[in-house]
């Protein structure tokens, strides 16, 4: 899916920099377009990028061809979840897209978070819960049964575990704002509700229902 790869995420809405640039105008064009990394591009070749933290230990009248970038890049076939990971990793804001050494545009973290909203239905309307399930327990297929068992879907779903739990974290995008239905489901098969989100008719009196209900299990 072409949407999924980086290459569908990249642009050329930040500026490159030449090494015939001096590190004055280069911390100028980062401080005008509010990002500390800038692709350095020599002709169509990628030579690295510039970091900030870089150019901030030397002359301004320095030129960029007497220094050396950081070799960060990733190429355009990389898929959507992995451009997260490098970009996490990396630390940037600017995360250049390079094939065979030609430089192909810049990927800003501001795009992944925009696809992501607009393309996975994290945006849309429809709640959120959050459950917590044990880690050999844990069944997505489950889960989506339990889910559509009471009239509703999931339409999106992420994970997450802390180093130090057994448990994990499983947060479900629903295609409904009534979760009602749901969260009795839930319970009724033993699943442990963290919390849920975006039920306006039903939230408040249902939250103090169910952190009522939770208090009373800890007592």
């Amino acid at each position: 899916n072409y949407a999924m790869y980086a290459q569908r995420l990249m642009s050329l809405n930040l500026p490159v920099v030449r090494p015939e640039d001096s590190v004055g105008k280069v911390l100028r064009l980062m401080d005008e377009y509010k990002v500390c990394h800038l692709a350095l591009v020599n002709g169509e070749v990628f030579a690295g990028l510039m970091y900030e933290e870089d150019l901030m230990e030397r002359d301004e009248e320095t030129p960029l061809a007497a220094m050396e970038a950081r070799p960060v890049s990733v190429e355009p076939q990389l898929h959507l979840y992995d451009v997260v990971s490098r970009l996490v990793e990396s630390e940037v804001d600017a995360m250049p897209v390079v094939h065979e050494g030609k430089f192909l545009g810049c990927i800003e973290p501001k795009a992944v978070l925009r696809f992501l909203a607009e393309s996975t239905h994290w945006a849309g309307l429809g709640a959120v819960i959050v459950l917590e399930v044990p880690k050999n327990d844990l069944s997505i297929a489950e889960i989506a049964r339990l889910v559509e068992g009471a009239d509703a879907k999931v339409i999106a779903c992420t994970t997450s575990q802390k180093d130090d739990s057994s448990n994990v974290e499983v947060t479900l995008k629903l295609n409904t704002q009534d979760v009602e239905p749901v969260i009795s489901t839930f319970q009724r098969f033993g699943y442990s509700i963290q919390t849920f989100y975006h039920a306006p008719e039903l939230e408040e009196e249902m939250r103090e229902r169910y952190e009522a209900f939770m208090r009373y299990l800890d007592n």
